[in-house]
């Protein structure tokens, strides 16, 4: 699935992500305006560090998962939400 880092409040990370094909790639924040679905990256303390873009979680929550999986070891990540892009719906956690 593809997905993109388009907020970084880490550092260094803009533009992190994967294409389609689940090959690490980067690019420019704008380029996570195609792709449907918002999400947010969490510590385990609740500390917000990456927000992105990504391909539909509700059709395929497995790869869904592939942000937090990237973030895990490095950053610690624990958790992620997610929404339909721009909307006003409430975050959701992942959950299978």
């Amino acid at each position: 699935m593809r997905w993109i880092v388009t907020k970084d409040h880490h550092g260094g990370c803009i533009g992190l992500g994967e294409d389609a094909d689940g090959v690490p790639a980067r690019g420019k924040p704008e380029d996570g305006d195609a792709l449907p679905v918002e999400f947010r990256l969490y510590t385990a303390r609740g500390r917000l560090l990456f927000e992105g873009r990504c391909g539909d979680i509700a059709a395929d929550w497995w790869h869904g998962m592939e942000p937090l999986l990237y973030a895990w070891t490095t950053f610690r990540c624990r958790r992620l939400t997610w929404r339909p892009a721009e909307t006003d719906e409430p975050w959701r956690p992942l959950r299978p």
